[in-house]
């Protein structure tokens, strides 16, 4: 299996800006599907010009809808109709899977539920209509921890979510939760003053909760003009934890993610993950 490196197109997108920016790129994500009410950006606009998605498929690049966004409150609808309703879209506009992104949902008895039953709910309706959707999630990194967290999704789903965009950016200001180095992503547990602490986060502690390693995608903003607060480094920077981490035979990762190829200019930030990443075959 080769490690992926996928991109978010956000705003309002041409055939031509996308030909500037795909190259580097192994599966393009298009958001946001909020709602069947609400379609904004990216995904809006696909539904004017197919011809990007004809275009990238012809190109083997894997095309994505993403749902969700900062707008959507989830536990306003019911997890199976906005599965079923989500699925349906994606293949009628020809999608390869649909990626969940759902920013205003806690990591509790309800909003686990919801987020196993929106993606049963989206398996069961590409089954129906044997059109086969790949399915993925891009939790905020805080989202796992070894109990009610991310891991009890993985188990719940039974292993159907293809991978995990990992939001390693804009989880505020404590030095833990910053990722604006190697350790707090890739190394297991972190020391401070002589405590020794559980870095529940990382790609390491994560792997320890069930969950596959080449599931887990490191998501960076692309410049410092897409965070907010914490998370941002330069691609040289991100460059060489990479190559840090694919010199670690302990552990493995699926690849990367960059929020947003809007911002990528001339794909250089694509191009350089696509180079350090070699596309690695990493253990399944």
């Amino acid at each position: 299996m080769k490690k992926r490196v996928i991109g978010y197109f956000n705003n309002w997108i041409t055939l031509e800006e996308v030909k500037e920016k795909y190259e580097g790129y192994t599966d393009i994500l298009f958001s946001f599907w909020v709602s069947p009410s609400e379609i904004a950006g990216a995904a809006e606009e696909i539904e004017e010009y197919p011809e990007i998605l004809e275009f990238l498929k012809e190109n083997n690049k894997k095309c994505i809808l993403a749902a969700g966004g900062d707008t959507l409150v989830p536990l306003n609808h019911n997890p199976s109709d906005y599965g079923i309703q989500l699925a349906n879209y994606a293949i009628d506009m020809k999608y390869d899977g649909v990626n969940l992104d759902f920013e205003h949902i806690e990591m509790n008895k309800k909003g686990i539920a919801w987020l196993s039953e929106v993606t049963m709910a989206v398996k069961s309706l590409s089954i129906v209509r044997e059109y086969p959707l790949e399915i993925s999630h891009a939790p905020q990194a805080t989202y796992f921890k070894a109990e009610m967290g991310y891991s009890e999704v993985e188990k719940r789903t039974q292993g159907i979510i293809e991978y995990y965009n990992i939001q390693y950016y804009n989880q505020g200001t404590w030095k833990y939760q910053e990722y604006e180095d190697y350790d707090s992503i890739f190394s297991k547990k972190y020391n401070d003053n002589g405590l020794l602490l559980d870095n529940h986060t990382s790609i390491p502690s994560i792997i320890e909760q069930g969950i596959p390693g080449n599931k887990l995608m490191v998501g960076k903003p692309i410049t410092i003009n897409d965070v907010y607060n914490t998370g941002y480094v330069s691609t040289n920077e991100f460059e060489t934890m990479l190559e840090q981490a694919n010199n670690d035979s302990s552990f493995t990762y699926g690849g990367v993610m960059g929020w947003k190829i809007d911002s990528d200019i001339n794909g250089d930030w694509g191009k350089a993950m696509s180079s350090v990443l070699n596309l690695q075959t990493v253990k399944s």
